[in-house]
């Protein structure tokens, strides 16, 4: 049989596996460390060892001619490693100025104080116009990987809904229903308010398999989760047919895991042991991978490229709504907890000065309850979280994590919750409403906290807010 690799869909912007180096941590703070000491042996050495050494050793006849040319030193590693780097290199610089001045007076002639203020100069200017640049650099960076992930989201609907309208061209109207259809069922499934009563992928997992039997004419499947560490959480959380179980050391998953994409049988492995076809993971637009199916036995007819690649497509596509099913607030471990969230984008809040808002919403009127609560729910942008809760009295409450959300943006889309919920017939009071804006003076906690006490909700004991602290400083729009 022919082996099939197909390319992932939606990029692999990220892998969602903890990688650390062998001391155990993140790439990101290990390379921070390695920078730290390359500055600090460019600025020692080219700030204070080479200067020093042409100062001493230069004849004195030539050192009129050498002086000038010192502030290239501060200037260029300002400009390669910041305002640090090129303020410490000028004031070293500055400093075995002076020593030589001090130790052979007339040495230099004058007092060097025009260069001394010329090489700080240098070196400052030059810092602090590589620091804005990196920065905006950074910024732009950060928007571009948010854009990405919106544009993924929109490939793939794009290619659910070729597969959708190729499908109802070869079936006759009035019959079976579509993909897209399907696909919005599992969207609207009721959320889960309960933490203790969250089930391995949102308890989706008979449902997605269903639409991927149906879809794809498989004739046994299996569905499973994975676990915080990316690793095949045994056993299989739904069956389709007589399939065995997956072992964790298949050659197809582990590529799979690796890559983040469709993996189908190659001539090299041997997959006889668990006979299995294909991998399909259900990974998300930002490369996270939510869970795997294991397609075990299928007609001999449907193992071709177009079976697979819709294969991918679904997997692209449920991985999407799995990342932004509505959890629950009382999570307090994962990837998408509240306070997880609130922390990367409060990262991003202080490093790139991006708007991020945080909406709550809580549903009084009880008569129209379940459509005020599909109203808050409902899906704005693919950036958007939220996570849902129930209050002390028993109403519920919906937490709503807005990136690229500037406050007039979050007001004007409270207005617009409002007036669809008067259009529901609710009555003004039915729906309660709450706007924080993220601030790099405070953090996840400060906003956990402030959420809870505000919207009267229970705190989780694993977490550590204080729900009885208010700041006034930190305070919600009404």
């Amino acid at each position: 049989m022919a082996g099939l690799v197909l390319p992932a869909l939606a990029p692999d912007l990220a892998k969602g596996l903890a990688v650390t180096d062998r001391q155990g941590r993140d790439p990101e703070t290990a390379a921070a460390g390695a920078s730290t000491r390359t500055v600090t042996t460019e600025v020692l050495v080219f700030g204070g060892l080479i200067p020093l050494a042409l100062l001493w050793w230069v004849p004195m006849q030539a050192l009129q001619h050498v002086l000038p040319l010192l502030c290239l030193s501060p200037l260029l590693l300002g400009l390669r490693h910041g305002f640090n780097a090129g303020t410490g290199a000028a004031a070293m610089m500055s400093g075995a100025v002076v020593w030589v001045t001090l130790a052979h007076p007339g040495m230099l002639g004058a007092f060097p104080g025009a260069q001394i203020i010329g090489l700080m100069i240098a070196g400052m200017g030059a810092g602090e116009a590589r620091d804005l640049w990196t920065a905006r650099v950074r910024q732009l960076d950060v928007l571009s990987r948010h854009h990405q992930t919106r544009l993924s989201q929109f490939t793939n609907a794009y290619h659910l809904l070729q597969v959708s309208h190729a499908q109802l061209e070869q079936r006759m109207v009035g019959g079976e229903n579509n993909l897209r259809t399907a696909l919005e069922r599992l969207k609207q499934r009721e959320p889960c308010f309960d933490r203790v009563a969250q089930e391995p992928l949102d308890g989706l997992a008979e449902a997605l398999l269903e639409i991927m039997v149906e879809q794809a004419g498989l004739y046994a499947a299996n569905v499973y989760a994975l676990n915080e560490r990316g690793m095949l959480r045994l056993p299989a959380v739904a069956r389709a047919g007589n399939a065995p179980e997956l072992s964790i050391f298949n050659p197809l998953l582990r590529e799979t895991l690796q890559t983040g994409t469709l993996t189908s049988v190659h001539p090299e492995h041997d997959a006889s042991l668990d006979q299995v076809l294909a991998i399909v993971p259900l990974v998300d637009s930002t490369g996270h991978i939510h869970g795997v199916v294991s397609v075990h036995d299928m007609p001999f007819t449907q193992v071709n490229q177009d079976t697979f690649a819709l294969l991918g497509v679904l997997g692209s596509h449920m991985g999407d709504i799995l990342a932004h099913r509505p959890r629950p607030m009382g999570d307090t471990e994962g990837r998408y907890t509240l306070r997880e969230s609130l922390q990367r984008h409060l990262k991003d809040v202080d490093k790139h000065e991006l708007s991020v808002a945080l909406v709550a919403c809580k549903v009084l009127d009880v008569p129209h309850r379940d459509v005020l609560v599909a109203l808050c729910l409902q899906d704005g942008r693919g950036l958007d979280q939220s996570w849902t809760s129930i209050d002390r009295d028993g109403h519920p409450v919906v937490v709503k994590l807005m990136p690229l959300t500037p406050e007039a943006g979050a007001r004007a889309y409270l207005a617009r919750m409002q007036s669809a919920a008067l259009a529901q017939g609710a009555t003004a009071e039915g729906m309660a409403a709450w706007l924080w804006m993220l601030d790099r003076a405070f953090t996840a906690d400060d906003l956990l906290a402030q959420v809870y006490a505000t919207c009267a909700i229970d705190v989780p004991p694993q977490t550590t807010p204080e729900a009885d602290r208010q700041d006034p400083t930190l305070k919600a729009v009404p």
